[in-house]
This record gives structure tokens, sequence and C-alpha cells, in this order.
């Protein structure tokens, strides 16, 4: 029998088939045989023992010790950790050699070398990893200068050099490093001044040089507008108090030489959480403001010789936690805001009346006082301290008349200004817009109360609800209280403020993307490959089609369920416009999100432009969180499952902002995009993709119905406007209804806001019915709290992310305690079933 002739169409299929197979060959080889001489260089550590000849490297399963990332088979991402018994380095090691074959993986974004025992000098070779955005080879021996080439890697975002033993002075080539975030170099024996150059780093939001030797004036940092963290403890850095910029969340200028006194602006710090100013030698009168900063909730000032009066009537911020006035030259009282259990305050060594801590007598104070000396640097600063006295006795008048100026002025510019994402007016703040009368008020309560009292039994629970809304109601009318006095006086966008910990190196993102460590490798897909996965996009396949471009399902050959987004682009510009957009996408692969599994290209024929852009992400059966908290049949989640997904989705989000660079914000979060699996997991389905620059209809700016004409304002305040959003979501959680209009959400946040200061009883009158009487008031009123703070109408008083993550998980906690306890009472003596109160 004659062999059947080969088409020229299936010889050509079979010509690219063998040459994809050999480019992918000849890729992974390069790539593997550089990771395989990496293993050898370092002497065999264990981090890399799973590393061979015969494994898919793109593969591997991320460990703590050993993570590699791959895109379209080049390496961009490593992370090797080693174990605090890590195995010996070769004597004839190199770290020139290891940086020289470093230097070929030319696509490697991330490097992360730790506790691996590296010693030698940094190299100048590498220079040659040119695409490098974060290096961190922290806990190892390196020595001698930082060295200059560094300052060649110009797409560098995070530098981490701590904990080694780099020594010289900081040169003035780091001024270069345009895009740097993160800049940490403790636990070093680096000396002399810091360059001036520092200055220009406009997008630096950590820096820390704590526990080297260096010393001098700090040149002025004022421009480093995004700076959230200082940290220069156990220098010798003085003596004037640094010139800085006002959005820090942490100062900390521990163990240092500064002496003058602080600055007056430093209490205006609207984000600094932590100051720590211990161990240094201030003088001058200690500024009682800085106990009522509006987001304080560390100080530490300590072993200064800080003086003046202190007041038991002096106000302190409700979340200060920690205060270390030891060892100082103050008198007088201590304030009783300060006497709480629930905080950690120390104050010994000062001479104050309070006889529970060790103080000197008065008049050791009074002698200490007059033999401080002021350093004679300027002539200025002599005249400024010179005048303390006089100051620190009219304290208590001028700053009662500062403090009316300030909420005055506050209070106008929030009338005049309106920032970020605002709820429409509540019924409550209606009714004090207008003219206050009671007759009003009854209108306004019942209105609110409607939605609930056909469905809560207990008439006693609604007259108590009722009779709290009409206390809150007149309280606001007869103060005309707008805001609150720790209101922020100064509105405008900040990002995230536990940057330390979300940005500070390569071991944050490792972590993270081990959360999509499930999931296949992401890759380009041939178009022909979703044709046949949609039946050639057939309208069976056609899904919905939304602000990010028409969706379809599929179903690859493999099996795998999929989903695909396709874009249609409509300038004509080539594939390699969008890899900088595609790239990041396929970052976007985290445990509650629906992950980035793919893209793919449709490309003219003539000129090879794009004309379609197709994202291809896993695909999720669609139950959303709404339909299991407030729909109206189904299963319904309990309160322990709606507090799991409440947390999955501020983690989704926190990913979203911290967990990429850059990151995506203003993500429109919707509680019908929040998904679940089979497993009751969080999967977030729409969120902002970065194709915005080609394709408008990509990405979601955030407006929703009432906010026309806001988008400014919510682009302006981009991660507060996803705070926003989850106190939304938090809000159906709670109640179990839909929340289907706009302006409902103010009137249900002031039902929220009166029902905490109510009972237990008639706080869960207002609650789901199907879950109120399982869940633990003390993990309710958490709930509440935080979903109150979430839908505040100023952007500036929403929590962080992290902060309601906090909060999420101990409200989990709590509720876990409860149900152990309710549980172990029940079968131990099986009382009648009641209400259990916390």
């Amino acid at each position: 029998m004659a062999p059947k002739p080969v088409s020229l169409s299936h010889l050509l299929h079979l010509t690219l088939f063998l040459a994809t197979i050999q480019l992918s060959e000849q890729l992974e080889f390069s790539q593997s045989q550089t990771l395989l001489k990496v293993q050898q260089l370092l002497g065999y550590p264990s981090a890399l023992g799973t590393l061979s000849s015969n494994i898919d490297f793109c593969n591997i399963d991320p460990t703590s010790y050993l993570t590699l990332v791959c895109y379209e088979d080049s390496l961009t991402q490593l992370h090797v950790v080693g174990s605090n018994e890590y195995t010996p380095l070769p004597q004839n090691f190199s770290s020139d050699t290891l940086f020289a074959t470093l230097g070929t993986l030319s696509s490697l974004k991330v490097l992360s070398l730790v506790s691996l025992g590296l010693w030698g000098n940094l190299p100048e070779s590498i220079a040659q990893l040119s695409s490098l955005e974060i290096l961190n080879i922290s806990s190892n021996h390196f020595n001698g200068a930082i060295p200059s080439q560094l300052s060649l890697l110009r797409n560098l975002q995070s530098v981490v050099l701590d904990d080694n033993n780099f020594n010289g002075e900081i040169s003035n080539w780091v001024g270069s490093l345009q895009g740097l975030a993160v800049l940490s170099m403790r636990n070093n024996w680096l000396s002399g001044s810091l360059p001036t150059s520092l200055n220009a780093l406009h997008t630096l939001r950590v820096l820390d040089l704590s526990n080297n030797q260096l010393s001098g004036e700090l040149p002025h940092l004022k421009n480093l507008a995004n700076l959230q963290v200082l940290n220069l403890e156990n220098n010798t850095f003085g003596p004037h108090f640094p010139s800085l910029p006002t959005k820090l969340v942490s100062l900390v200028l521990r163990n240092n030489s500064f002496r003058l006194s602080v600055p007056s602006n430093l209490s205006s710090f609207y984000l600094l959480q932590r100051l720590d100013l211990s161990l240094n030698g201030f003088v001058g009168p200690f500024p009682p403001s800085l106990l009522l900063m509006p987001s304080i909730n560390y100080l530490d000032v300590s072993s200064n010789k800080f003086t003046g009066m202190l007041f038991n009537n002096m106000s302190c911020n409700d979340d200060l936690h920690f205060v270390n006035l030891s060892s100082n030259l103050l008198k007088g009282e201590l304030p009783t805001c300060l006497e709480p259990k629930t905080r950690v305050v120390l104050y010994a060594r000062n001479c104050l009346s309070n006889k529970n801590q060790d103080q000197h007598p008065s008049d050791f104070c009074s002698n200490e006082a007059l033999a401080v000396t002021i350093i004679p640097h300027q002539q200025k600063h002599k005249r400024t301290t010179s005048k303390a006295i006089i100051v620190s006795s009219m304290g208590g008048l001028v700053g009662g008349m500062l403090i009316v100026g300030v909420v005055i002025l506050v209070v106008s510019r929030v009338h005049k200004k309106q920032v970020g994402k605002i709820p429409s007016k509540s019924t409550l703040e209606h009714v004090i817009s207008q003219e206050h009368n009671e007759d009003e008020v009854k209108t306004t309560t019942r209105s609110i109360m409607e939605h609930i009292i056909k469905r809560v039994p207990d008439k006693g629970a609604v007259e108590t609800l009722t009779r709290s809304i009409k206390e809150y109601v007149m309280s606001r009318v007869n103060n005309k209280r707008v805001v609150r006095a720790s209101t922020m006086s100064i509105i405008e966008h900040v990002s995230s403020a536990n940057t330390a910990k979300l940005l500070t190196d390569a071991r944050y993102i490792s972590e993270t993307m081990k959360m999509g460590a499930s999931l296949p490798a992401y890759r380009t897909f041939a178009l022909d490959e979703l044709k046949e996965a949609t039946n050639n996009f057939d309208e069976s396949s056609f899904i919905s089609e939304g602000p990010h471009g028409q969706i379809y399902k599929g179903v690859l050959s493999d099996g795998m369920h999929i989903a695909i987004r396709g874009l249609k682009m409509r300038k004509k510009q080539g594939p390699q416009t969008y890899m900088h957009h595609v790239e990041i996408i396929s970052k976007l692969r985290h445990s509650h999100l629906v992950s980035a599994l793919g893209h793919a290209f449709e490309c003219n024929q003539d000129d090879s432009s794009v004309n379609n852009v197709y994202l291809i992400f896993e695909f999720v059966q669609n139950k959303s969180l709404r339909s299991c908290v407030s729909g109206s049949s189904g299963e319904k989640l309990s309160w322990t499952q709606r507090i799991t997904a409440a947390i999955g989705v501020v983690k989704g989000i926190q990913f979203l902002h911290t967990g990429i660079v850059p990151g995506l914000y203003s993500n429109n979060l919707k509680i019908t995009d929040i998904l679940l699996d089979n497993n009751h997991n969080v999967k977030i389905s729409s969120y902002n993709l970065p194709l915005s620059a080609e394709n408008k209809r990509m990405i979601s700016k955030g407006t929703s119905p009432g906010l026309k004409g806001k988008v400014q304002a919510r682009i302006q305040d981009a991660d507060k406007n996803d705070v926003y959003d989850i106190g939304v979501v938090l809000l159906e959680i709670i109640l179990g209804r839909p929340i289907m209009f706009h302006n409902e959400v103010g009137t249900l946040k002031d039902l929220l806001q009166v029902s905490i200061k109510t009972d237990d009883i008639a706080r869960r009158s207002i609650v789901d019915p199907a879950v109120h009487k399982e869940c633990s008031d003390e993990s309710l009123m958490t709930m509440m709290e935080i979903c109150v703070r979430c839908l505040s109408g100023d952007p500036t008083e929403r929590p962080s992310v992290e902060d309601i993550l906090w909060n999420l998980q101990f409200a989990a906690q709590v509720q876990n305690s409860w149900r152990r306890d309710s549980s172990d009472h029940d079968h131990s003596y099986s009382p009648a079933p009641s209400s259990r109160e916390t």
C-alpha cells in the first residue's frame, strides 16, 4: 500500500512544532545550566538541594528556602534563603564569579540571596543584572564599600543590604536611583554623614539605616513626600532635629545625638503611628500635643531632658498602647488618660506626684532644668530655647486657643472641600442640614427603622434601638458636630501605612508568589488554542460583557476550565507596546483572586499590529458572596464563614495594593464580583487591570452611582476608595440584606454607629436573622466598628487595609473562643438555650 502523501500544511505545522520544541529546550537549558552553576558555586546548599538537570525548573514547588518564578521560559525571580546551619562555602568561593554567573540571567527582576554565608566585596559585575528591580542580600558577610555600579541598575525599586559588614560612606550616587521605594542598610559598619542626594529620591517609602556608625547633621528630607518609614536608631546623628516630610508613619531616632528641642510642627504629622525619640539629649518643654496626635499608638521619649508640667486633665489618643516618659524632668500629675490598664505607661525617674513608679523630689527637676545648657550652634536656636519656660507656663491657655482654632479650620475645610469617595447624605445628615426640630428627628428615626422592624420580634430591642437613635440624632443636632475632634486636618492622598512590612524586601514578594503556586505557570497562549477551547468563540461560550471586555468560558485540551477576556485595541501598535502591562498581569496570581493564567495577541497580518488582546484567567463557578449572605434562597454562610470570607476579600485587596509593583488601586470592588468556590474560598473576579493606556474600558476608575464628576478625587485617594468598598461589603455581610442603591449606605452606616452604643439584644436586632444567634457580641462589635470606620466620608479617616485585616482576624479569634466556651458550657451544664454574652 502506497504511503499517503504529506500535505504542505501538515509539513508546515510539523516544522513549526519542532522549531518551537528546539527553542524551548535551548532556553530552558541555558537557564538551568546557570542555576546548576550557582548551586555549585554556593557549595550545594540544602536550599538548592532540589535542583538537578532532569527537572522542570519553572515548575518547582516554592518553599521557604527556594522560590523560582518564570515568565515565558525565562527566570524572573530567584529567592534562596539558607538555614541557620548553612553549608560552608567552598574555600575558593568568589563573589565576583557568583554575580558574573547570575549576570547571564538577563530577565532577572528579583534576586534574593539571604543567610547563605556569602562573603567578600559586592562585585562590580552586579551591573550586568540590568533588569533587576529588587535586590536582597541580607544576613550574609559582605564587606567593603557599597559599589557605585548599583547606580547603573536604573530599574531598582528595593535594595536590602541588612546584617552584613559593609563599611565606608554612603556616596552621592544613591540619588540617581530615581525609582527606589525601599533602601535598607541596617546593621552594618557604614560611617560618615548622609549625602544630600538622598533628597532626590522622591519615590522612597522606606529608609532604614539603623545600627551603623553614621553621624553629622541630616540633610533636608522634606522633599521625600512618599516617605513613610524612617529608622535611624543607634547612630550619632545630631544635634539638630531633621527636616522631615509629613506623611511619616514610623519615625525612630532612638540613641543618637540630637540635643535641641523638638519642633512644634511634629504634632501635625497626622499619619505618625510610632515615634521613638529616646536616649538622646532633647531639651525644652515636653509637647503634650504628642499624646494627642491623630494616629499615634507608640510614643517613647525616655532618657532625655524634657521639662514642663503634666496635668491630670490632659487628653490622649485612644489608640495609644505604649507610652514611655521615663528619665526626664517632668513635674505635675500623670494625665488620667494614661492610667487605663490597657496601656503600657512608663514614667519613672521624673518628678511627678504619682508614687507608683520611682520619682525624684520636685526640686531635682528644677535644678537639673536650670543646669541644662544649649549647644551654641546657631543663635536662633538659643532664642527659641530661652523662651521655653514662658511657653510652658502659658501652654494651657495658648494650647486651648490653638485647638479651638484648628477645629474651626478643619470643620470649615471639610465643608468646603469633598475628597474621594464621599457617600450621599444619609438620612441623619439630611435632617441635621435642615431646620432641626424633634418632629423631623422622629420622622428620620422611623425611616431608618422601617427595614428592620418587620423582622424583629423583640419589641424591647426595637424600643431600645429607637431611643438610642433619637438620642444620637439630637446630640448631633444640639452640638452641631460634623467631624470628630481627632479628625485629621490635612486631607491628601496617602498610601497604606504598613509599608515597612509590605515593601521592605523580596521576602514578602516571595511569600505572595506562593499564594498562586497551585496554578499552572503563566504562559502565552496560541490564538488557535483559545478558538478550540471556545468552539471558535461561539455564542454558547459567551458569559457577559463588562468593564473589562467580553468574557468567554472555555475548556483547554487538558480539561482545565478557563475564562477568557477579549479586549479590542483601537490603536495600531505592536505586541511590544503591551508587554509591560501584560507582565504586571502575569503577577496577578493569588488564592483570593481569579488569577491570570496567560495571554494571547491577535495581530493584523499586514502590519503586525495588535487587534485584540486576550487575557486568560482561571474559571470559578459564578456563585457570588451576595447570594450566600443576602440572597433570597439557597445556602447561607454562617457567621464564622462570613468573617472568613471578609478576611479573604481583604487579603485579595492587600495583594493588589502591595503584592505587585506598581500596586493596583481603585478596584471598584462589588459584592457581586466576589465569588466562592466549592470550598467557600473567596476569589475576587473583577479588579483594575493595567491596560488603561490603550483601552480605557479596561480600567475601572471606580465611579459609582451618584459620584460622577468625582473621578479625580477617587484617583487621589485610590487606596482608601478600596477601603470604602470593603466597608460596603462588610455592611451587607452583617445585615444580610442586599444594598442596591448607593444612598442606602449612609443610612445603614448610621444605624450601625448607633447600635454599637446600645445593648447586646438591640444590637443583634439589626443583624441578619440567619446568624444573629450564633455570633459573639465581641466579634459582632469588632465587625461593626471596622465597617463604620471604612465608610467614613473623609478618606483620611478610613483605616488602612492592614488595620482592617487585623480587626477581622481578631473578630475571628474571639468568635472561635466564644464557640469553644459555649460548647464546653453546653456540654457540662446543658442550660436552656439563651443568648450568650462575652
